[in-house]
């Protein structure tokens, strides 16, 4: 990416240098506890700030605290929601606010990235809830709006979207699912294959962070693991996964499926990363060239819904 500018560091931090901090440091939320977890998280994003050239400014949507994220010379209207990572038991729209600027700037539209109750505190349906109200909040503007989100978020998106699809409400143009968690059964196969590759997940940190967002549901109900849900008519869809993370499997087995129930769907895999890698973008290469990829699958999509207004 040419418009790239120098990160806090004089240079680039090699890959394995980030490898490292991943696995040794952002790891270790889920070891802290809920609470100190996310303040932990909070106060790492404070090390990494968005770039000069996007702005982020704080409010609500639905009464759902959120970031609009806004690039130098773009149209403040939104034209993508995007719903954070984080187990569905940490993060926040303000820690997510450096990569969703970087997002933002490679596809040239403003994103909206928003936040939802979290579980232990709030288990299902809380999250999906917050989620679709603030989708039916900024949807009714006019002009083509995307759906995004990566791991717990991306399966919050994928649900959000079927749900929207079951009660014939208006659907994103396009929906990019990064690193999804959407088998809360760690049933995939790589969730062994690449236990020990995974600089981000661990995998015994998973199984009580799913039991806490499902509350009193099978953690194979499709309510809850939307890989097993019903995936026809559904907006076209890019996937992303990196081919040393926990949930390669069910990324790639949910491109699958989506492709068999007859939607649009587009997978990749970078190989040599991690799970979540695209959120070093302005630092890691891989993550710069996903996101020129994203943008790549999204300008299409966007001018297409502006030329059928």
């Amino acid at each position: 990416m040419d418009h790239l500018e120098p990160h806090l560091l004089a240079v680039r931090p090699p890959k394995g240098a980030l490898r490292a901090f991943d696995r040794h440091v952002v790891s270790r939320q889920a070891d802290l506890g809920y609470r100190p977890g996310r303040a932990f998280i909070e106060a790492l994003h404070l090390l990494d700030p968005p770039p000069r050239d996007v702005s982020v400014r704080s409010g609500k949507v639905a009464g759902i605290g959120a970031k609009l994220v806004v690039p130098r010379d773009v149209d403040p209207a939104p034209r993508m929601v995007w719903i954070h990572g984080g187990a569905f038991c940490f993060n926040s729209p303000r820690a997510y606010s450096t990569f969703v600027a970087h997002l933002a700037r490679a596809i040239g539209v403003s994103v909206l990235a928003v936040g939802y109750r979290l579980a232990p505190e709030h288990p299902y349906p809380a999250a999906l809830e917050d989620v679709l109200a603030a989708w039916s909040a900024v949807s009714r503007g006019e002009g083509p709006l995307l759906l995004g989100g990566d791991s717990a978020g991306g399966g919050l998106a994928l649900s959000a979207a079927i749900k929207l699809r079951d009660e014939s409400e208006r659907q994103s143009t396009g929906l990019f699912l990064m690193s999804p968690w959407v088998d809360l059964t760690g049933a995939g196969e790589s969730m062994r294959t690449n236990a020990e590759k995974d600089a981000l997940l661990r995998p015994r940190h998973l199984p009580p962070l799913a039991r806490a967002y499902a509350g009193d549901l099978a953690l194979d109900d499709p309510r809850i693991s939307p890989l097993g849900a019903s995936l026809g008519q559904l907006p076209p869809t890019l996937i992303q996964v990196g081919g040393d993370e926990l949930f390669l499997s069910e990324g790639t087995e949910l491109a699958g499926r989506l492709e068999t129930a007859g939607t649009q769907t587009e997978l990749q895999v970078f190989d040599g990363v991690w799970h979540d890698f695209q959120v070093h973008a302005g630092m890691l290469r891989e993550s710069d060239e996903a996101l020129e990829r994203v943008a790549a699958w999204a300008k299409p999509l966007l001018e297409g819904g502006i030329a059928e207004r």
